[in-house]
């Protein structure tokens, strides 16, 4: 299967370049490029993209302004499907491409500048830099997906840092879908917790659908696995420390009979400052329904999502509840533990079995030096039906205070 690199914003934004397994692509403005980028800002061989077994590598090349992903400054690291980074004043996505066209000439528009059937605007939502939406001025562009691109900016009322993050304009069809969309989310507005992203505001405007929230200087747990991947195992206690934090952000919810519906490490983020974790997009795939967030989801995103998923989400995902969310979350915790979520095939049809059939390997396997007692958890969250995991984040909790008395461990 091979892959492309799409430029999504900078001066040569629209171009693609195909990238085979075994193939090395050389990323910068100067001859000894593969690809001839005309940004300024970026070296004249700038990065390296490194296809090799399915494993996608990204290798900085010394330029003298860095490369960068998820806003921090990287040397090696490994780039799933779907995620972007930056070179120079260019973001570049890296996305499978399971189609028979010939991507070689940018014919086709990205994602974000695809005509709203709403509509709306069909400017690329890279221009939006430098522009206010409501009272928030849009900054820079720090995450870039399917359905949306989050931008760091400010509350020009508040004074504060923000998050905003705006729907695609091909992600919602009509007015009725941007409004179903707004009025979820703002369900959300409510909720005030240490360990929830929380939402200022929603809103639509010109054909766009955006959310503005609490902005986290940090990272998502899927940068510390692609980490893991390169340098080595998480101590335990670590990831201990995630387990606790995103276990309170899911008791709330709990609380406000809210459904995730998507606990993935993309949707957890994890503070500089404190390393305190606060779970994302709480009501986002709610809010998401009926909308055609589907239809434009790459396959290779839908696959990185698919491996936190528990087994009654492979099925219809009508009989789910918030047991289906402690399952991720265990996927996620053995991800940080191992390196690798739960069923790590390349197969969709593989990966959906192993879901619904395998038992995974013990993460004492991966590493010795993992506590007895929450292995134990991990597992048990990792069980195929909802009956036999923890059946509220309460029980997992009561758990995890225990191992955390018999290890003098801090849960705060």
């Amino acid at each position: 299967m091979t892959g492309k690199l799409v430029v999504i914003a900078g001066p040569d934004q629209g171009k693609v370049f195909p990238i085979a397994d075994g193939q090395t692509r050389v990323l910068g403005r100067g001859d000894a490029s593969d690809t001839l980028i005309n940004d300024p800002h970026m070296s004249r061989v700038h990065c390296r993209v490194q296809a090799d077994g399915g494993i996608i590598r990204l290798i900085d090349a010394g330029g003298s302004s860095g490369t960068f992903y998820h806003d921090q400054k990287i040397q090696t690291v490994e780039l799933p499907p779907g995620e972007m980074f930056r070179a120079g004043t260019s973001a570049i996505r890296y996305q499978l491409d399971v189609s028979n066209v010939n991507d070689d000439s940018p014919t086709q528009p990205p994602p974000d500048q695809q005509p709203s059937q709403a509509g709306g605007s069909t400017i690329p939502l890279s221009e939006l830099i430098g522009t206010t939406l409501s009272r928030y001025r849009l900054d820079s562009i720090i995450a870039e997906g399917a359905t949306s691109t989050i931008f760091k900016g400010v509350d020009l009322e508040k004074n504060r840092a923000v998050a905003v993050k705006i729907l695609k304009p091909n992600v919602t069809r009509d007015e009725e879908q941007m409004e179903r969309f707004v009025r979820a989310m703002k369900t959300m507005l409510p909720i005030r917790h240490k360990n929830i992203v929380r939402l200022y505001y929603a809103g639509k405007k010109g054909g766009l659908c955006w959310a503005a929230m609490e902005y986290i200087d940090g990272e998502n747990l899927a940068h510390v696995i692609s980490r893991i991947g390169v340098r080595g195992m998480l101590d335990w206690k670590e990831v201990f420390r995630v387990a606790v934090d995103v276990c309170r952000a899911l008791d709330e919810s709990y609380r406000h009979k809210i459904l995730h519906r998507n606990v993935t490490p993309t949707n957890i983020l994890r503070r500089n400052a404190d390393k305190t974790c606060l779970l994302a997009d709480l009501m986002l795939a709610k809010a998401l329904e009926g909308t055609l967030a589907k239809q434009v989801t790459q396959p290779g995103q839908m696959l990185g999502e698919l491996a936190y998923l528990s087994p009654e989400r492979t099925r219809d995902g009508l009989d789910v509840d918030h047991r289906s969310d402690l399952y991720s979350l265990g996927a996620t915790l053995y991800a940080l533990l191992t390196g690798q979520p739960p069923f790590a095939t390349k197969s969709l049809v593989e990966l959906v079995r192993d879901i619904r059939e395998t038992q995974p390997k013990d993460p004492k396997s991966f590493q010795l030096s993992i506590n007895d007692g929450f292995r134990d958890v991990v597992m048990h969250l990792l069980q195929k039906r909802p009956e036999d995991r923890y059946q509220t984040p309460d029980a997992m909790m009561l758990q995890l205070e225990r191992i955390a008395n018999y290890n003098q461990i801090p849960m705060d």
